[in-house]
């Protein structure tokens, strides 16, 4: 039986154990030759010599940097600083922010040109899907994902695999609603009493709206008539999911029906009046945030070290804490919230027929609102 959790989360900060470095002229003490506990951290003793061995590889091919693009990178950019160049000091990683139409035009632009600025993109199913059919991605399996679920993180050749994830509950305003009335599970977002009251992102239109909406008709856990009562509740569209995620936090509107649970906790901890509900009833929508080598990449080696570290327990752990779902088993999930082992989860988009499935599911939503 599904059941449903209301937690109030923060941010809650981690104290993280980084290997130390030795100095003058030599290269940096390798992962492979940290203390145990830091084996431990990267993930054993084969994760660790194979981060070892990419690190030496980049030194010595001369790279030190690494760009990704994708929606998360401003919120993770902080890990890659605080962490991984701290662990593998000669190399620094730029994230930069890109979704959507930006993200396509821009890695559109770079294969046109042959001029390859990202090394490595870390996005969700609709941006990384289109990039399989056009040879967009070098196939490339850290050793650290041997234990991620290929059928839910990857795509059928195992191109692409994700690390972490975005999850999407309810976010509401604690001035004008109380926890009593905040829904529970997806149905509950047909109660009459929400009606005028919940504002979103546009959903006839990719976004997270649509997203969450074509994952609940794909898994079966809503239907053409559930989407039919959720016309009649008088959603107001925002510009974005932020935009929409800020009128509730000023009071404008009462619940946002599908924000990421990031955003939440950068609203919670900017002091914004706001709790959130984590709907578990009707299965759990995670986003997976798909990572591909760029074919061409100018940092190969050093953008696969940076791809390989986000699957060891230290980086996993790390994007927990700022609000990112682990994917790899056995990890603890968000703070205050289940591990991915103990949700049960909506049923996973496939890459390959992404397309088809969103063209079906839009005609749907479309047919509701419009």
């Amino acid at each position: 039986m599904r059941t449903t959790l209301k937690v109030a989360s923060g941010i809650v900060a981690v104290a993280f154990l980084l290997t130390g470095c030795s100095g003058g002229e030599t290269a940096p003490a390798a992962p492979g030759a940290a203390p145990g506990d830091d084996v431990e951290l990267l993930g054993g003793e084969e994760a660790a010599a194979a981060l070892d061995e990419l690190y030496q590889e980049a030194l010595d091919a001369g790279e030190t940097t690494v760009t990704i693009y994708g929606p998360g990178e401003t919120d993770k950019q902080s890990l890659y600083d605080d962490l991984f160049s701290a662990r593998f000091p000669e190399i620094s990683v730029k994230g930069v922010y890109l979704l959507g139409p930006d993200y396509a035009a821009k890695l559109e632009a770079e294969f046109a040109s042959g001029q390859h600025v990202a090394d490595l993109v870390q996005a969700g199913d609709t941006s990384i899907a289109p990039g399989l059919g056009q040879d967009y991605y070098e196939a490339f399996q850290p050793v650290t994902a041997g234990e991620v679920d290929q059928e839910s993180y990857s795509d059928e050749n195992g191109t692409v695999w994700a690390a972490s994830g975005t999850a999407f509950g309810y976010m509401y305003n604690t001035n004008e609603m109380s926890a009593d009335e905040a829904p529970s599970g997806w149905e509950d977002l047909l109660d009459p009493a929400l009606a005028g009251r919940i504002t979103t992102d546009d959903v006839t239109r990719n976004g997270a709206g649509f997203g969450t909406l074509s994952h609940l008709l794909w898994d079966g856990a809503a239907d053409a008539d559930f989407i039919e009562g959720l016309a009649a509740q008088d959603i107001v569209f925002q510009a974005s999911s932020p935009a929409a995620g800020n009128a509730v936090a000023t009071g404008e509107y009462a619940l946002q029906s599908w924000y990421p649970m990031p955003f939440f906790m950068r609203d919670k901890a900017a002091g914004a009046p706001v709790e959130y509900v984590f709907p578990t009833e009707g299965g759990v929508h995670i986003s997976p945030h798909y990572l591909g080598l760029i074919n061409g990449a100018p940092n190969p080696a050093a953008a696969k070290l940076l791809m390989t570290w986000l699957f060891t327990p230290e980086a996993q752990q790390a994007m927990a804490e700022i609000g990112y779902y682990p994917l790899v088993p056995g990890q603890e999930g968000v703070p205050g919230y289940p591990s991915i082992d103990d949700l049960e989860l909506l049923k996973p988009f496939s890459l390959t027929d992404l397309s088809t499935i969103n063209a079906q599911n839009l005609e749907i939503v479309q047919g509701a609102f419009n």
